[in-house]
């Protein structure tokens, strides 16, 4: 056991171990860590070595302390090993005529450390500093994510694609495995600086961190998914009916166009700059027409190349319809159902006043659906308010009628006025003529009673004579009052008939075909 310590001891004394020290690929720290631990380790055999050549007990000492530091050598030189980088690759001139297989990575590995050897991010890719960098842009269109009408505010889900030259991005496919195109992250190469100008948030750009591809000639293709709030102008007057017209401008935030151009991406299929290929359909909106153009924005001396994506959208109604105007359409007929039930009913004003509490009810649930502005008044609110207005006409319209029905019970004649209105202009347009009753046996004439035969002077007296032609005349003036409420009936109906129908022909045909814009005779405004 001695001699085994003792020779392992003397072998860090050894040229090859020594040699395997100096030749190991460790940092400069760990060699001297190393060189000290040998050091004391050699220290401590000579001094506990016995002259008979026995280790004690702190030469055993020695001998852990070497086998830990045999041990961290073989940690040390594995985690190195482990963590060693490739070593660099050479510059682009002396690349030619050089095996890099020897640097051990594939043909992409090699060409992403070529391309980004002294590249700097943080500069137009161009040689020329006065050269300007041209950007197309174009825009996929996905999803409509949400409408304000509140807040004014667009949300849509595009992928805004962009495509420039990089003058320093150039190698020949033929030296790196035939390779002529390249996914590289956005951290590595210069993107542009497009914005969403009319942003309804922050300004920062919100591209999802998507690599891009770059040729072996230089071109770069970009198309990042975004979310984006763009502010838009909402002209709701002529809500569920209505056209919106939002748009969305995009321009570089720092360049202007004399060191970067923003230009219309032109489709290799010939398709609009903005597309709806992988368009979602929205169950409340539906995209009629869009459009694209660019123009030059001045900001004092300074030009800024804009390109504006604008879209013409257009509600859909279905929704509405059978949630709001269809129940509005039938409260409006039952509020013309009261001039059709009789007076002796008592149930008129009673029906009205029902219909008009099921519109006060009935607004504050649609209230939800509608716009909350206070710039313009809805068309549909109109309509609420048109409806609610005749149902309370109506109401006061029963009432009148009632009154007529039991004006005998106040009046015992018919105003002259009323009663010209009523049996000499209405009733012929509307019937109700004043029928004539017929005179029989022991009717009343001039206030006598005529019988024939025997006298009967002495069983009649004057007085029930006179009380029976009292009744009979007030009989006579209640069918008359009766007769009359009866017309004005029926001329109520016909008037809440025609406001009703007006407003709902009005609302539901005229109003939606009325002034419908078109997205090419608009003028743009930003």
């Amino acid at each position: 056991m001695a001699s085994r310590s003792f020779s392992i001891v003397h072998t860090s004394d050894s040229p090859s171990f020594q040699s395997f020290l100096a030749a190991a690929p460790f940092p400069l720290s760990v060699h001297i860590l190393l060189a000290q631990a040998l050091c004391t380790y050699k220290r401590i055999d000579t001094m506990e070595r016995t002259p008979s050549g026995r280790v004690t007990k702190m030469g055993g000492a020695g001998a852990s302390l070497l086998a830990m530091l045999l041990h961290l050598i073989t940690l040390v030189n594995s985690q190195v090993v482990q963590n060693s980088e490739l070593p660099a690759i050479p510059s682009r001139t002396s690349l030619s005529g050089v095996d890099l297989s020897k640097f051990g990575a594939n043909d992409e590995q090699k060409l992403f450390r070529y391309l980004l050897h002294d590249y700097d991010k943080a500069v137009r890719p161009v040689f020329n500093a006065t050269k300007t960098v041209k950007v197309y842009i174009g825009l996929t269109l996905t999803h409509i994510f949400n409408i304000d009408e509140r807040n004014q505010v667009l949300a849509l889900n595009v992928w805004v694609e962009q495509s420039w030259h990089d003058e320093r991005i150039r190698w020949n496919p033929r030296e790196f495995g035939n390779l002529s195109k390249l996914t590289l992250a956005t951290r590595y190469l210069w993107t542009p600086d497009i914005v969403l100008y009319n942003n309804a948030r922050d300004f920062s750009r919100g591209f999802v961190d998507t690599n891009l591809h770059a040729s072996y000639d230089g071109e770069i293709q970009w198309a990042p998914p975004q979310k984006i709030y763009s502010r838009c102008h909402m002209d709701v007057a002529k809500f569920p009916f209505d056209h919106q017209f939002c748009s969305l401008i995009f321009r570089s935030w720092i360049y202007d166009t004399s060191q970067l151009d923003l230009t219309i991406l032109t489709r290799y299929d010939g398709k609009s700059p903005f597309t709806k290929d992988s368009f979602t359909e929205n169950g409340e909106w539906e995209i009629v027409d869009n459009r694209t153009f660019r123009y030059q924005h001045h900001s004092g001396r300074t030009e800024y190349a804009t390109v504006v994506f604008e879209l013409h959208l257009r509600r859909r109604t279905l929704f509405f319809m059978y949630n709001i105007i269809a129940p509005c359409v039938m409260l409006s007929i039952l509020t013309m159902m009261q001039f059709l039930l009789p007076c002796e009913s008592g149930e008129k004003v009673t029906l009205g006043l029902t219909v008009l509490l099921a519109y006060s009810v009935f607004s504050f649930n649609i209230a939800e659906s509608m716009p909350e502005t206070s710039e313009v008044i809805p068309l549909i609110a109109i309509y609420l308010m048109a409806i609610m207005g005749i149902s309370a006409l109506s109401v006061s319209f029963s009432v009148f009628v009632l009154n007529l029905r039991h004006g005998a019970d106040y009046s015992d004649r018919i105003p002259p006025w009323l009663e010209l209105l009523g049996f000499s202009i209405l009733a012929p347009i509307f019937g109700g003529s004043p029928t004539r009753r017929k005179k029989g046996i022991g009717a009343i004439n001039n206030g006598s009673l005529r019988l024939e035969g025997t006298n009967y002077d002495n069983l009649v007296s004057r007085d029930l004579i006179d009380r029976v032609g009292a009744e009979q005349e007030f009989e006579k003036l209640v069918a008359r009052w009766s007769q009359l409420a009866n017309i004005f009936d029926r001329l109520f109906f016909s008037i809440v008939l025609a406001l009703n129908g007006s407003s709902t022909i009005f609302l539901l045909i005229l109003a939606p075909n009325m002034d419908t814009p078109n997205l090419y005779d608009r003028e743009w405004e930003l």
